[in-house]
């Protein structure tokens, strides 16, 4: 009986384990420190619009991939602060029932724009800010033509 409960207990942990990492990846980490504060929906929105490159990411994406209300306020807040402009493409649901936008940056510039807003923004909130190697790999999914004017 005792050995029942002791492999039930083991295999919870390793789901939390699990759970726990596939949580962390999603927020744009692969590991989460002690001392790390949990990552914010605004955070987790701007993380994944960055990494949606050049083919851009849709309200709906923003919305199922981050748990918000309204993709749409994420992409207008980020236009507001730092005075870009995301490209807006219109595109028929899948349903055929109305639409929605895809969203693209314009500039290179402004990508690396929300880079320094996101790592700014982690320093000041208390989480993990993007490191170099994955400034990197966000800058790699925008090609060279997209560049500031």
């Amino acid at each position: 009986m005792m050995q029942i409960k002791n492999a039930r207990a083991t295999e919870r942990h390793i789901e939390h384990i699990k759970d726990s990492a596939q949580s962390n990846i999603a927020d744009g980490h692969d590991s989460q420190h002690d001392s790390a504060k949990p990552v914010p929906k605004k955070h987790k929105a701007r993380l994944l619009i960055l990494r949606s490159g050049a083919a851009g990411i849709t309200e709906n994406e923003i919305l199922r991939h981050c748990r918000l209300s309204s993709g749409r306020n994420y992409i207008s807040d980020l236009e507001r602060r730092l005075d870009i402009q995301f490209e807006r493409i219109d595109e028929a649901n899948p349903d055929g029932i109305g639409s929605h936008f895809r969203y693209r940056f314009n500039k290179r510039a402004d990508v690396q724009k929300v880079i320094d807003l996101v790592n700014s923004s982690a320093v000041v909130n208390g989480h993990l800010p993007l490191n170099q190697l994955d400034v990197d790999d966000i800058l790699k999914l925008y090609p060279d033509a997209l560049t500031a004017e």
